[in-house]
């Protein structure tokens, strides 16, 4: 079970406070686009995400969007936020996140990952030993490629609460 469970958990990246990352030693926010930050079905940034990125580099934080989407989605969406992002990123495999975290020269204990699922983001983030916050996605509506994928995660969700192993960000955020 360790491999599935995250550092930590989040209803969603809206509503974690950005003084939490930068308490735990964070600068380099690894975020899933698809069902963390919008819709899959969602071509452009709401302007609640504006707002997000805003207020997180405001707060001298730097997001790249990760995701195991295409070019053209992400970089669309990406470049209207003015934000870093790697397409196709292989998720849970770490080669091309290594690789880019690498060229970047970004030490492993600055970064987080977050996402919505345990089969990507998670095991991403644990296979590359940096810290991870779980989502609920944001939408029901998924992606064929994900339906699958969203059949496990309920499965390993239920087996960590049932056995106790996540804790909400706001119970670690109090703790520090």
């Amino acid at each position: 079970m360790k491999k599935y469970i995250p550092y930590c958990t989040a209803k969603s990246i809206y509503e974690i406070d950005t003084d939490f990352f930068k308490k735990i030693g964070i600068s380099f926010l690894l975020i899933d686009l698809d069902n963390t930050l919008d819709s899959p079905h969602t071509a452009h940034p709401t302007i609640e995400t504006k707002k997000l990125i805003k207020k997180i580099k405001d707060n001298g934080l730097i997001p790249i969007i990760i995701s195991n989407n295409n070019r053209k989605r992400v970089s669309l969406y990406a470049n209207d936020l003015g934000v870093e992002y790697l397409h196709h990123s292989f998720k849970p495999f770490t080669f091309r996140i290594k690789r880019y975290i690498k060229s970047k020269n970004i030490s492993l204990k600055s970064v987080i990952i977050i996402g919505d699922q345990i089969m990507t983001d998670v095991l991403c983030a644990n296979n590359l030993k940096v810290k991870c916050v779980l989502t609920s996605p944001l939408y029901e509506k998924e992606q064929l490629i994900t339906f699958f994928n969203r059949k496990i995660d309920i499965h390993y969700r239920k087996k960590l609460d049932r056995l106790k192993l996540t804790d909400d960000w706001r119970a670690i955020y109090a703790k520090i």
